[in-house]
């Protein structure tokens, strides 16, 4: 947590940014009450408190959310842990380009069963978090998974956040951006 405040600060943080911490209350996959916290940039947090709300309202499964400083700010160690977050400084892959979650203006939701896939030129698949291969065939039925008629699909299309589950080059069934 001391960790995304201190960035606040930093030449790393982008111009004009403010973050916000944010605690909720989340079902996990068996039933059981937590309270995650989600660091996020101030213009979403009341849709994201609101979204929250009602997952929790209708016991919708949020394995765990926790700031990605909790994983050594590895997206790759927090995806594996289907870990749900929001804030993590860091670029598009492949790109120089800043992610929209280096402006805390994106969330992902369970991503290990919703993992973000890409097709290589090869024709090889390159599956985020590595260990998701099994959840990238989405015609399988398996818990965690967001789909159009998902609960947390709709949510946050109603509060007007995009899903990568319908990008055309890739396909990231964990990702919404604002």
């Amino acid at each position: 947590m001391v960790w995304c405040l201190t960035l606040l600060t930093t030449s790393a943080q982008p111009a004009g940014v403010r973050l916000d911490t944010l605690q909720v209350k989340h079902i996990d996959g068996q039933g059981v009450t937590h309270t995650g916290t989600i660091v996020c940039n101030h213009t979403i947090t009341d849709d994201l408190r609101e979204i929250f709300a009602e997952l929790y309202r209708q016991r919708y499964p949020i394995e765990r959310i926790r700031p990605i400083s909790d994983y050594d700010n590895d997206d790759e160690q927090s995806m594996r842990a289907n870990n749900t977050s929001c804030y993590c400084y860091r670029k598009v892959a492949g790109s120089k380009t800043l992610s929209k979650h280096a402006r805390g203006l994106a969330i992902d939701i369970n991503p290990l069963y919703n993992p973000c896939v890409r097709r290589r030129k090869d024709g090889t698949l390159y599956i985020q978090p590595s260990t998701a291969r099994r959840y990238a065939d989405r015609r399988a039925s398996f818990p965690y998974k967001i789909t159009e008629h998902d609960l947390c699909y709709r949510l946050f299309r109603q509060h007007g956040f995009v899903w990568g589950g319908h990008w055309r080059t890739v396909k990231d069934y964990q990702h919404f951006e604002k």
